[in-house]
Order: structure tokens, then C-alpha cells, then sequence
């Protein structure tokens, strides 16, 4: 029995559309950064290795850097890559404390919980047992 599941579709001048956009926005933050440093496209090529007509290419929304070329700029421009794909800046310490324990097992996670009490020295802290860091 096949089912016939209705998807709205952008046809591909709306992705290209899209697209386009989207290149502009991501080039105009490597741009913005790049002069928040007050390096010249010739004195980020040099830093990065990647060739001043593909960082003019990138800046002007013409085209993505491969995924290499984007690390790269991530480490140079000192700017994680949320930024630059999402206009973000993640500055906030309670953020980047989610984000990394978001990224911790189960039994890492009971560890990072009763450290955090231990140092705190909350007289309320609960350890939470096995079965809450499952759903987590």
C-alpha cells in the first residue's frame, strides 16, 4: 500500500533564489570579519592558503569555500562556524556549556552534574540516577 505523502516544493528558481542569498549573507560575515582584523583578501589568502579570487568569490556571494577552506577561515578569523553560517556569535558561557555537555555520554554527564554541585556547594543539589541521563 503506497501512500502519496503531498510535499510543498520550491521550484529551482525559488532554490536558486534561496541559494543566492544565502551566499551573499555567509560572504558578507567572512568580509566583515576579515576587516574586524583589518587583513587585506591578499593578506587572508596568504593566511589561509586559499587563493584571493576565491576569497573575493566567497565574499561577493559567488561561491562556497569547500569544507577544508572553511575550517580554515573558521581558525584564522577566530570565529566559529555558527557565525558564519548563521549570523551567531555563540559568546554566551551558558551556551557553550550546553553545547558540550550536550555532547557527553551518559556517565560523563553524572560526572560534569556532581562536580558542578561539589563546587557550587549547593546544600540542595540532586544526583539524578541512571535513568535520567538516558533521556538526556
Amino acid at each position: 500500500m503506497n501512500k502519496k505523502i503531498k510535499v510543498n516544493r520550491f521550484n529551482e528558481g525559488q532554490w536558486q533564489a534561496i541559494d543566492k542569498e544565502r551566499k551573499k549573507d555567509f560572504g558578507n560575515r567572512i568580509m566583515l570579519r576579515r576587516k574586524h582584523f583589518n587583513y587585506s583578501q591578499a593578506e587572508l589568502s596568504e593566511f589561509t592558503g586559499i587563493s584571493e579570487n576565491q576569497i573575493s568569490n566567497i565574499e561577493h556571494g559567488r561561491s562556497f569555500p569547500k569544507m577544508s577552506n572553511f575550517i580554515m577561515l573558521c581558525d584564522v578569523l577566530e570565529c566559529n562556524a555558527d557565525y558564519f553560517l548563521s549570523g551567531i556569535i555563540k559568546t554566551d558561557v551558558s551556551n557553550q556549556i550546553i553545547d558540550l555537555v550536550a555532547t557527553l555520554n551518559p556517565e560523563e554527564k553524572k560526572t560534569v552534574l556532581i562536580l558542578l554541585n561539589a563546587y557550587i556547594h549547593r546544600e540542595d543539589a540532586v544526583i539524578m540516577d541512571e535513568s535520567t541521563y538516558q533521556n538526556n
